[in-house]
């Protein structure tokens, strides 16, 4: 026999995990939280005009199935973790738009309006998702920028999402009654008893956080200090965006040349860009730039959806010239950063208690304030799993999965990379407010792999 779900409140009624609360409470004007990705379809030109009602009757089939016919809800005085309710229906004439242009879109025009875009806060008292569409590109075929709310979904959840909502997912059973939450007494009445069930567990918890940070004490110097920049400080309410695609196949054969991983490649590259920009610009550090990653942690019990993420800072070895140099260095701090993953892992591991949500709102409001730094790093770089197979929309093919990320509080640019088939499909966004061209550290994270594979 199954035990029962703690994250179940009522029929179609799921707590949030502090672990997605985080992400609603991080959240600020100048660093939106969501998870996003610019879609480019194989559309003709005979079909682009009616784009939009062809994606929304996709959407309207295929939604049941995700976590995104929901709104949410706090529990009352914050007792309880605040929840998602499920919902009937969505207005999909409001969350799937088409973008007004007079004529085609050219390609500066599309990473301006997406940048825009990017800074629009979801309002969650409805579905945590909006699609823009772009119904003409002056390069052919169309656009689609959808995001969904990093509290429903990390990376990885966020691609299962799309494979719902894609071809290769068969229509889902219509909902035809929005949940029903429980009222007051009885919510509390059920918190109650879930926080006595889970008395021993969060007991258990607390001593394998107290242990891991005392094992973290072996770790407290192997960790580069994050380096002042010019541009550090606060993160603005704005800013710009543009895409790299590589083939696959040309990654993979430099790592196995250079006795690599993709992600190690990956990072590689960014670091040469990343140095040769900032010596451009007369910025760079004595000390290299740090990385503020991630690593997924989730399993089988954990579901598909939901944040299961730890948090890793290598540094890129910036201050270092030759590029297999900095490889090597990057692969050693990598290293250093899986020692104490599974430490860090166990700090994350917390059930809700009683009142928590209420806490965490208050905590977060004090330490939000400023546009700080909340974790070590000058900048986001991370790297996706993505599909291998080629995927269509309402019939469309897809091109191109281009990320569109986000830039948390403090940080001045983000590179997430995506597979989309045979390509490594990324997305590069900057603060514009500190960063005057991103389409120069694309060009220079391109030059980068020319230049690695002529070491190799």
């Amino acid at each position: 026999m199954n035990a029962p779900d703690s994250l179940q409140l009522a029929p179609g009624v799921r707590r949030l995990r502090p672990d997605d609360h985080f992400m609603i409470l991080s959240e600020t004007d100048a660093s939106p939280m969501h998870v996003g990705a610019l879609i480019i379809l194989d559309v003709p030109l005979d079909a682009q005009e009616g784009l939009a009602a062809v994606l929304r009757r996709q959407l309207a089939d295929r939604l049941p199935a995700t976590p995104l016919l929901v709104r949410l809800h706090e529990a009352p005085d914050g007792y309880d973790s605040d929840v998602w309710a499920d919902i009937a229906r969505a207005d999909l004439e409001m969350l799937v738009a088409v973008e007004p242009h007079d004529g085609a879109w050219s390609e500066a025009e599309l990473y301006d309006a997406v940048a825009s875009l990017n800074m629009r806060r979801l309002d969650l008292s409805g579905p945590p998702f909006a699609a823009h569409v772009f119904e003409q590109l002056a390069a052919g075929g169309s656009a689609i920028y959808l995001k969904v709310h990093h509290s429903v979904a990390d990376g990885i959840g966020f691609q299962a999402i799309l494979g719902l909502l894609s071809d290769a997912a068969p229509p889902a059973t219509a909902r035809f009654a929005d949940a029903r939450l429980p009222e007051p007494e009885k919510w509390c009445q059920r918190a109650e008893a879930r926080f006595a069930t889970e008395a021993d567990l969060r007991a258990g918890q607390a001593a394998r956080r107290k242990e891991a940070l005392a094992a973290l004490e072996a770790f407290k110097d192997d960790r580069e200090p994050t380096p002042e920049l010019k541009m550090s400080g606060p993160t603005s309410d704005r800013r710009r965006y543009t895409t790299i695609s590589m083939p696959l196949a040309r990654v993979k054969a430099a790592g196995a040349k250079l006795d690599a991983t993709v992600n190690d490649i990956f990072l590689t590259l960014a670091s040469t860009a990343l140095r040769n920009y900032l010596i451009e610009i007369d910025d760079l550090p004595a000390t290299p730039l740090v990385v503020n990653s991630a690593r997924s942690y989730r399993r089988d019990a954990h579901g598909t959806f939901g944040n299961r993420i730890v948090a890793l800072h290598p540094h890129l070895a910036t201050h270092l010239p030759d590029p297999v140099e900095r490889l090597r260095a990057i692969q050693a701090s990598m290293a250093s950063e899986m020692q104490r993953t599974g430490h860090d892992e166990a700090l994350l591991d917390a059930a809700e208690k009683p009142f928590g949500a209420r806490d965490r709102r208050a905590a977060f409001a004090e330490r939000m304030a400023g546009g700080k730094r909340l974790l070590p790093g000058n900048l986001t770089l991370s790297n996706v799993p993505g599909p291998a197979e080629a995927r269509s929309y309402a019939g469309f093919r897809q091109l191109h999965n281009y990320p569109v990320p986000i830039i948390g509080s403090g940080r001045f640019l983000n590179i997430t990379s995506r597979r989309s088939g045979d390509n490594l499909d990324m997305g590069v966004i900057a603060d514009a407010a500190k960063i005057a061209d991103v389409g120069r550290i694309a060009a220079l994270f391109t030059a980068a792999l020319d230049e690695l594979e002529s070491l190799a």
